[in-house]
């Protein structure tokens, strides 16, 4: 992974599937844009918006089936493509503004490691070299049985492929896992416990975020 000596800010919301990343993102976004001494505001997501992440979704779907290590590279890409494309996520912090992004490689050290051997851990590993460490990563925290509840009564739908109760626990462990694992070389993660109100988990959210990039 790469440090980055941008002029912007990269901070980076991850958590299971119904953890309320998307909810609280948007939150936030609104909350930095606002702000006197921010400049513009990102707000993303992976999968992208792009070519790449349209198969990906359609993939998360059921509409179009890849094996997982297809689907782990697809990500990757995905994920290079959003950062250094034209007008991506390097070009704004070059510019000074910040991007808040729901989502990103701790997610794919999650979900897809979760099904892989320890080689094909390493080759998940060098494919994210070309990635930018955030300046911030912030995990809400929520038990799978409250994930799976939520995704359930909000989206009223079938459940995605990586929304089953088995495969979500062994995310979470593998969530874990990462997290200590980029921790060690130096990255800046912080947990938030998701069981909160939203007012309360935006209210730490923006505690750290002052303490951490503000101050």
């Amino acid at each position: 992974m790469i440090n980055h000596d941008y002029p912007g800010k990269l901070i980076v919301i991850e958590g299971l599937d119904g953890a309320g990343t998307t909810t609280q993102s948007a939150l936030l976004c609104k909350w930095l844009q606002s702000h006197i001494i921010v400049p513009d505001v990102l707000l993303t997501q992976e999968p992208s918006r792009g070519p790449i992440g349209a198969m990906i979704r359609a993939a998360l779907g059921k509409r179009i089936t890849f094996d997982y290590l297809t689907l782990a590279g697809m990500y990757a890409t995905d994920r290079l493509d959003h950062l250094y494309c034209e007008n991506g996520v390097i070009d704004q912090l070059k510019k000074g503004d910040w991007v808040l992004m729901d989502r990103y490689y701790l997610s794919s050290f999650a979900y897809q490691a979760s099904q892989m051997s320890e080689s094909e851990l390493d080759w998940l590993k060098a494919i994210h070299e070309p990635c930018l460490i955030p300046d911030l990563t912030i995990f809400l925290d929520v038990p799978v049985e409250v994930c799976l509840k939520r995704i359930e009564i909000n989206r009223q739908t079938a459940f995605e492929l990586f929304e089953k109760k088995s495969f979500l626990e062994n995310v979470l462990e593998q969530y874990n896992i990462a997290m200590t694992y980029f921790k060690h070389f130096g990255e800046n993660i912080v947990r938030v416990d998701g069981l909160q109100s939203i007012k309360e988990i935006q209210s730490e959210m923006k505690n750290i975020i002052t303490h951490n990039l503000l101050v």
